[in-house]
């Protein structure tokens, strides 16, 4: 069993989830994404808020983490996922090059929804992202054209609506950092199976239960103390070449 870093217990003591994660707040190019969702005929047109909060759907807007589940910013599960995706790609501490979803299946041109549409139902609750089924990968994933892992994982925390152990959010940071302190793991995100990111949430759990905290903040902690030792070793390495 892995044991808690000190420096995450006392970071997570420090940091109120609901402001440091609901309120992790990302600045978004409404145009930019809406453009391609007109172009590829997906419907869903993005909104976000002002500097004021009002709800707008062009030019640059601010969406907040708690708002990415079905509500006034996205009424349906699709509109749901393409905000997660705006605001991941967006977000300056996550790593993700911003590039555009696009989730139809040319399998099915007559009907390009449906398997995005199955891939939602199975990401509701967590014992049914374990059945096994038609519509998944050989990974145990649910079929999701145009959706990596961490994407995916994003929709899942947002839309979880039931009991138990929510699922968090996978970023390749995070997975890299628990690697360093001593997991044994797949250390490729996008690689890993349902039942590699069931062992990556549990231990998110399992560190906040014992550092009284949130899942949430722990993986919070673990991104930002691998952005810190990058940094340090850029450093170093700026200061060895001069």
């Amino acid at each position: 069993m892995l044991t808690v870093p000190d420096e995450c217990v006392q970071w997570c003591a420090t940091e109120p989830h609901d402001v440091a994660v609901l309120d992790d707040t990302v600045a978004i190019d409404l145009d930019w994404w809406n453009r391609r969702l007109e172009r590829d005929e997906i419907p869903v047109q993005l909104r976000g808020r002002d500097e004021d909060g009002r709800v707008v759907e062009s030019g640059q807007a601010f969406v907040r983490r708690d708002e990415l589940a079905p509500g006034p910013l996205a009424p349906t599960d699709l509109e749901s996922l393409y905000l997660c995706a705006a605001w991941l790609y967006s977000h300056r501490d996550r790593s993700r090059a911003r590039r555009f979803v696009d989730v139809r299946s040319w399998r099915t041109p007559d009907k390009p929804f449906d398997v995005i549409t199955a891939a939602f139902e199975t990401c509701r609750t967590r014992p049914s992202l374990l059945d096994g089924g038609p519509f998944r990968e050989w990974s145990g994933w649910p079929k999701a054209p145009g959706v990596g892992r961490p994407l995916l994982s994003l929709f899942c925390w947002a839309t979880y609506d039931a009991g138990g152990e929510r699922p968090q959010l996978l970023d390749q940071q995070a997975v890299a950092s628990l690697i360093r302190h001593g997991w044994i793991g797949n250390p490729v995100a996008g690689n890993f199976t349902v039942k590699q990111y069931v062992r990556y949430t549990d231990l998110l759990h399992d560190w906040a239960r014992r550092a009284r905290t949130t899942p949430e903040l722990v993986e919070m902690w673990l991104t930002r103390d691998w952005r810190r030792r990058v940094a340090e070793a850029d450093d170093r390495r700026r200061h060895h070449r001069h």
